[in-house]
């Protein structure tokens, strides 16, 4: 759904299409989406594997694979839209003005060289700083994310998972961005370490007025550390808005789902209801709601008829044919038996 944009935000992502050629045929990862990233403020964006949330990421900073293509829409990322920008000034946006702290970030540093010589590379080539002052840099960069400075000079494999995902925390903030992509940042991580790891990403989000677009399968990390949550289903977002409103108060019948497959540690009785199925082939999506196959709330509607994204609150935006009755659809969402009759 194309937006009219009045003021852009230091991220605006607006209609974005991002299609991968395949044997098959084209299969739509990205299909119309539309986002903004205001300075200082975070954004989680969550739902399960294969939704194209990685697609996403590649397609805003340009590291698409060679069989993808942006096929439409626009990314306004600090007043200029990075769709339309040459290889050359996307080189010169990359870690200076933008960063990723990437989903394999625990197999991103060169196993064969000290960690240092991976910060000492970015911030004199692209810092343009003295081998000194880059030097003392790396030094406030691993002080600021917990680390011992003196571990610069030790090689990855004598850093634990948690210690080398701050690691490349530290790096991406080398070159103070304004904004850091953080793609699924704690996965591969016990949950101790992954405690661990988001308090660092808060802290800094509240000490630097960090920009911070978060993409994670997991609930429970958007609402430990960002401010609103956009839950994206077969390449489009089904609904959008602040987290607390969004995680309290969910409008789509996917995010519905979500909430009850993350465990509330304050509620001891309870059960975690799973989503039976999966997503859609994008090659060949369905018609109407994406969703529609997974959903026990559907009616003839989903099935002929795609619902756009409409206001449901104050910033809160939601795709369902039955945005009307959510109040009933909320306390039939919470019961086991809702979930197993699925339509066939």
């Amino acid at each position: 759904m194309t937006r009219e944009v009045k003021e852009l935000s230091l991220l605006d992502v607006n209609d974005l299409k991002i299609y991968y050629k395949t044997p098959r045929g084209i299969s739509r990862a990205v299909d119309g989406v539309s986002f903004s990233l205001d300075q200082g403020r975070s954004l989680g964006l969550v739902g399960e594997s294969g939704c194209g949330k990685s697609t996403l990421v590649k397609g805003i900073i340009r590291v698409l694979a060679g069989n993808a293509v942006i096929a439409g829409g626009s990314v306004h990322f600090d007043g200029n839209d990075m769709t339309k920008m040459s290889e050359s000034r996307i080189r010169q946006v990359r870690w200076k003005d933008l960063s990723l702290v990437p989903q394999a970030a625990m197999d991103s540093l060169n196993p064969v060289y000290p960690v240092i010589d991976s910060f000492l590379e970015i911030l004199m080539l692209k810092g343009k700083l003295s081998r000194r002052e880059a030097t003392q840099r790396a030094h406030e960069l691993f002080a600021m994310v917990g680390l011992d400075p003196k571990r610069l000079r030790y090689y990855p494999h004598e850093f634990s998972g948690g210690m080398k995902q701050r690691a490349m925390i530290a790096l991406a903030l080398a070159l103070n961005p304004k904004l850091v992509i953080a793609d699924e940042p704690v996965t591969a991580l016990d949950v101790i370490v992954q405690n661990q790891v988001l308090r660092v990403l808060k802290n800094l989000k509240k000490k630097l007025g960090l920009t911070l677009l978060m993409i994670t399968h997991d609930i429970a990390v958007v609402a430990e550390t960002c401010d609103e949550v956009a839950v994206m289903y077969a390449g489009k977002i089904v609904e959008i808005g602040p987290v607390s409103r969004v995680l309290k108060h969910a409008m789509h019948p996917y995010t519905m789902g979500l909430a009850n497959a993350f465990p509330n540690l304050k509620k001891t009785e309870g059960t975690l209801i799973s989503i039976e199925g999966s997503p859609p082939d994008l090659v060949d999506p369905p018609k109407g709601c994406r969703f529609a196959a997974r959903c026990p709330f559907q009616i003839e509607a989903c099935l002929r008829e795609e619902p756009s994204l409409v206001s449901v609150g104050d910033r809160h935006q939601a795709a369902c044919h039955r945005l009307d009755e959510t109040a009933i659809l909320q306390k039939m969402a919470k019961e086991v038996d809702t979930w197993r009759k699925i339509p066939s």
